[in-house]
């Protein structure tokens, strides 16, 4: 294993021996994804049948709605702050300099910050999906290609606006007002807890320029209703598009954030 594919492996190694050095932290993780799944199914059961026609396009079925809005708005969190979080902390420990100095491309190094986070968000998602299916969620209709087609595209378009982010980490060290903003925006307008169509139109007008408004179309209408590419193509092709803007305008905010600092000299700061 030679170049970067050696710097990807042997990074993913390293951070997944000293995440699984703290046990605690993974069972905390488990026991907070099993809550939030029963909130969902405690909270389709109250109140979820006053949606209506609102989720015919969905399955009808409030908990399984709700349940890939939960998950795909915790994939965006971590797109968000996955690659800054890293950076963060390498502000903190004095390494993030020394990581720039070598020779690896920079997309290399911030890719490779955050894939142990990705592996587990993979680990979350396969929970949520096991506990829903265990009370009660049916997922035999569903489109598994498009769904693992939508879900890689999501990561993505996710990740670019982590790197935008990022940049903004390296610039102003402490607070990270772009992934607040995205986040907000994103829970607020993208339909992670009620379907788009109950916002006024302006607001799903600005719906459409959130990557996880058509994620969501995407994972719900393929794994709950069994929809193919026919039907689905505008999401994907609005969710790749997303996905090419944002991921070399993230990289390039970057690079421009680095050499910022590096001229005034607070690379090294915190």
């Amino acid at each position: 294993m030679d170049g970067w594919p050696r710097v990807l492996g042997a990074t993913f190694i390293r951070d997944m021996w000293t995440a699984t050095s703290y046990r605690m932290g993974f069972l905390l993780s488990t026991g907070g994804s099993l809550a939030s799944v029963l909130s969902v199914y405690f909270l389709g059961r109250a109140f979820g049948g006053q949606l209506g026609g609102n989720l015919s396009a969905y399955g009808g079925n409030y908990f399984a709605f709700a349940l890939v809005g939960i998950a795909l708005s915790n994939l965006l969190a971590l797109g968000l702050s996955g690659i800054s979080s890293r950076v963060r902390e390498g502000q903190l420990m004095g390494t993030l300099e020394l990581m720039l100095l070598s020779p690896n491309r920079l997309w290399v190094l911030l890719v490779g910050a955050s894939l142990w986070a990705h592996a587990m968000a993979v680990v979350t998602l396969l929970v949520y999906a096991v506990v829903g299916l265990a009370l009660g969620l049916d997922l035999g209709s569903a489109n598994v290609p498009v769904a693992l087609a939508a879900l890689a595209l999501s990561v993505v378009a996710f990740n670019g606006m982590g790197l935008v982010a990022a940049s903004v980490v390296i610039v102003v060290k402490q607070g990270n007002p772009i992934s607040l903003l995205l986040g907000m925006a994103s829970v607020l307008l993208a339909g992670v807890f009620y379907p788009v169509s109950v916002l006024p139109v302006w607001l799903q007008a600005l719906a459409q320029l959130l990557p996880l408004t058509h994620a969501l179309e995407l994972m719900r209408r393929s794994t709950l209703s069994g929809e193919g590419f026919a039907t689905l193509w505008p999401h994907f092709a609005a969710l790749a598009a997303l996905g090419v803007l944002l991921v070399p305008l993230g990289l390039w905010a970057c690079g421009r954030a680095i050499r910022f600092a590096q001229t005034d000299g607070s690379l090294s700061q915190y």
